[in-house]
């Protein structure tokens, strides 16, 4: 492979173990008092927005409004369940951990190039998850919502001051696949039980951890 100057890392399933099963495990600790007809809703809204496609305050002001909440309630409804639903994530993600080696690895890759986390999570929050972790020192920058991905792609080229085709973004979904394609910039795709990519269908390289990544790229 070329010798990239700049990674950039989707975070969920990527840089943590987990990934959707483990957001689908928070939002089930979060609506399990709902009545079943207000869970139904919400799954409805969970689909809807799901891929990258909107974000969970989206979900959540959708849900209260198909829910006949009362209109004038609904901000202040989404701000506390969205910190609710935060607060599961990080206690869930402290629990579940990195994956083995990711300290070290993430130190090698650093070696002559800048490191970037580009995450579909409102911003604040995956900032607050990658310093838990305690390797925030390791990246130029830490992104997310609201910007759609393929945006902060251009937020990391611009701080970076590289051509896109310098560029390399890992990730584990349809969406940050497109996302690099729509950007310009390569691909390399972290393998796993939801997304069930295997190497024989898939045209664009293939890791089942980011363990294998520093191999792959020397």
């Amino acid at each position: 492979m070329k010798k990239y100057a700049v990674v950039v890392f989707d975070f969920d399933g990527v840089l943590t173990v987990g990934g959707e099963g483990l957001k689908q495990q928070a939002w089930d600790i979060l609506v399990k008092l709902w009545s079943y007809s207000h869970q139904q809703i919400f799954q409805g809204q969970r689909e809807k927005y799901s891929g990258g496609k909107g974000s969970r305050y989206d979900i959540l002001s959708e849900t209260f409004r198909l829910a006949s909440v009362d209109e004038k309630d609904i901000p202040l409804l989404v701000d506390v369940y969205a910190d609710g639903y935060n607060t599961i994530v990080q206690r869930l993600l402290e629990q579940s951990g990195m994956p083995e080696g990711m300290e070290q690895v993430l130190a090698e890759l650093a070696k002559g190039r800048e490191l970037f986390v580009n995450s579909a999570t409102p911003e604040r929050a995956v900032r607050e998850s990658v310093q838990n972790f305690n390797i925030a020192h390791h990246f130029r920058g830490i992104y997310g919502r609201p910007l759609s991905k393929e945006d902060n792609l251009a937020r990391a080229q611009h701080m970076a001051h590289v051509d896109s085709r310098l560029m390399l973004f890992v990730g584990d979904s349809n969406g940050d696949k497109k996302a690099a394609k729509d950007f310009g910039c390569d691909f390399v795709g972290v393998a796993n039980e939801w997304n069930r990519w295997e190497k024989e269908r898939v045209n664009f390289p293939l890791i089942s951890s980011i363990a294998e990544l520093p191999k792959l790229l020397a």
